[in-house]
């Protein structure tokens, strides 16, 4: 997450689900569906068309590209940059301000779960003695 945040790699996310093309170190070109980019820029594709250096084309159903071989990668034109980025960063505060109140929220509700507990403890202690004392009160009568 800190590397999504604090690097482009916040703007490749912008692109999954899109139809682009990743330029490799060695001169070939992969173009294809984008479904996963990790924060080490992996790039999980589909229908891709690998393209080598020699103009030689191979189809691949899925194409893993690592991280270190990607020396560029097309940003479509419909993608507007700075929002992309803006919106990633807020996705992931989002998803941090999530995960931080449903902690909370399940840590009162332990706490309240805790209380219950002791409270019914109490009652049923309570309850008990009032038995006892309406028994020793019977005998007495008796």
């Amino acid at each position: 997450k800190f590397l999504i945040r604090n690097t482009l790699i916040s703007l490749l996310k912008a692109v999954e689900g899109m139809v682009t093309t990743v330029e490799l170190r060695n001169e070939n070109a992969v173009t294809g569906l984008i479904q996963n980019v990790d924060p080490f820029m992996n790039i999980v594709m589909e229908d891709v068309v690998f393209k080598s250096y020699r103009g030689i084309s191979h189809n691949f159903s899925s194409f893993f590209v690592q991280g270190m071989n990607i020396r560029y990668v097309h940003i479509p034109d419909e993608i507007d940059m700075r929002a992309a980025i803006d919106q990633e960063v807020n996705r992931e505060w989002r998803m941090r301000d999530k995960m931080t109140r449903e902690i909370r929220d399940a840590a009162r509700k332990r706490i309240t779960k805790r209380q219950l507990q002791a409270d019914k403890e109490t009652t049923l202690r309570r309850r008990q003695a009032e038995l006892e004392e309406k028994k020793k009160i019977n005998q007495e009568e008796t």
